[in-house]
């Protein structure tokens, strides 16, 4: 109980610690692109804009990092079975093989435990490179995101 404790705690602080360092980026920002008009009324239009890309950019973080998280857990399944295949592949062919099925074993013969190991291993496959590919999509998404505003505080700048 107290390790998931300790694991929430983390990550909180680590999810408040990305807000921060996103609320200092966007000030940052505006204090690149907008310090000749320090004095002038802040405008909504960018207000706005730039809290829709705050709340964006901590929702893309997020899912990046749960993106991450899977491909890493999908990664070490692969490892496992991988080297669990190679030490079946090891064995005679008469040797007894039990081939775990939720809570218990079953008796299989290691042809088809095999088979099975191998199937895992392409379906995890899949899963990372349509994760990977969710990830690239998600990080090309908030570029284009912070492009537009950025086009928006030039046109804003220029008028």
């Amino acid at each position: 109980m107290r390790r998931v404790q300790q694991r929430s705690s983390f990550r909180q602080t680590r999810f408040f610690s990305d807000s921060f360092f996103l609320s200092n980026f966007i000030l940052r920002f505006l204090q690149k692109h907008m310090a000749s008009s320090v004095s002038l009324p802040v405008d909504m239009e960018l207000k706005r804009a730039f809290e829709e890309l705050q709340a964006k950019m901590i929702e893309t973080a997020q899912k990046l990092k749960i993106s991450d998280l899977q491909i890493e857990g999908l990664k070490r399944g692969v490892q496992h079975s991988r080297l669990t295949d190679q030490e079946i592949g090891s064995l005679a062919e008469d040797v007894r093989t039990f081939e775990g099925v939720g809570r218990m074993f079953l008796l299989a013969e290691p042809k088809v435990v095999r088979a099975n190991l191998q199937k895992k291993i392409s379906l995890a496959e899949e899963k990372i490179k349509s994760l990977e590919a969710n990830k690239t999509y998600l990080e090309k998404n908030l570029k284009e995101s912070e492009d537009n505003l950025r086009d928006l505080v030039v046109l804003k700048k220029s008028k």
